[in-house]
């Protein structure tokens, strides 16, 4: 966590603080609902095991199943290691493709489309929490998490439909000139192999949180960076994620949890593109757990 990331991070989130009517020209906000299942074994009084379960209703909708471990050496430091399958899903996409002006000697009206479809991920992640707390109540912690994401190889089908308009011209009985336009419609798929790819991101997490004992409600606020270690010999800032809520612990082994989650994107690895820094994912993030 760098000083720049932290002012990078105050000047994304400012526009989202601003009300709605002045920025809403300029952005580009989607809602999403994020639910979460978990359960977690205690193997000892250090390590412990879990699987968990995700779906995210959102434009990229996702799927993901998951086994980790987590293993304290000391009450200050926590290591884990997981592997999650994820299924991932892309909606249909339009691309206009018009050329020439219209009613010129020759204008196109068309299209590319490429069909929703879904698509199978591996991720495999290690990390290393430190936390420490202050006044018996006040806890502060830093997340640093190494996470590798495999692509496998895939197919995907694009549609190309084009409607060319040519201006023809001849002349009547009088040898008056006449024009009129032939148009000409064409509909071509285009398959295109997207190689298998690897992604390798750098998450670094800082939270500050109430944990109190005898206390069930823990809030909490959160910010993450992530940065992509897999783009050549420098480090990529791929977004930027805040977060606040609370979870709430009942009958011992069990716990709900509610936050808002707002993620910036700034760099789409699939397209390999940066995205505009005013598009923004809203998500409300629902959680349980069972810990035994």
């Amino acid at each position: 966590m760098t000083l720049r990331h932290s002012i990078l991070a105050l000047l994304l989130l400012a526009p989202a603080l601003l009300p709605a009517q002045e920025t809403a020209a300029q952005d580009n906000d989607e809602v999403g609902v994020w639910t979460e299942l978990g359960l977690e074994k205690a193997i000892t009084k250090k390590w412990d095991v879990g699987v968990d379960l995700e779906y995210r209703a959102q434009n990229r909708a996702r799927f993901s199943a998951g086994l980790s471990t987590s293993y304290k050496p000391f009450k200050f430091l926590k290591l884990g290691v997981g592997y999650n399958f994820l299924y991932s899903f892309r909606p249909d996409k339009y691309k206009n493709k018009d050329e020439g002006e219209e009613f010129s000697d020759e204008w196109i009206k068309g299209y590319n489309h490429t069909p929703e479809y879904w698509f199978p991920r591996h991720r495999f992640s290690a990390e290393a929490t430190g936390s420490i707390k202050f006044w018996g109540w006040f806890k502060v912690s830093l997340r640093e998490r190494y996470q590798l994401t495999h692509s496998r190889a895939r197919s995907v089908d694009k549609l190309k439909h084009r409607e060319i308009n040519e201006k023809k011209y001849d002349f009547d009985e009088d040898w008056n000139e006449i024009t009129w336009y032939e148009k000409t419609v064409t509909d071509e798929v285009e398959t295109t192999e997207k190689p298998s790819f690897t992604d390798q991101v750098l998450r670094s997490r800082i939270k500050f949180e109430f944990d109190k004992k005898r206390n069930p409600f823990s809030p909490f606020v959160s910010a993450e960076f992530h940065n992509s270690v897999s783009r050549g010999d420098h480090m990529l800032l791929q977004k930027i994620r805040a977060s606040i809520g609370s979870s709430y612990k009942f009958r011992k082994h069990n716990e709900v949890s509610l936050a808002y989650i707002i993620t910036f994107d700034m760099y789409d690895v699939e397209e390999n593109e940066v995205v505009r820094l005013h598009d923004r994912l809203h998500a409300i993030n629902i959680g349980y757990k069972y810990s035994f």
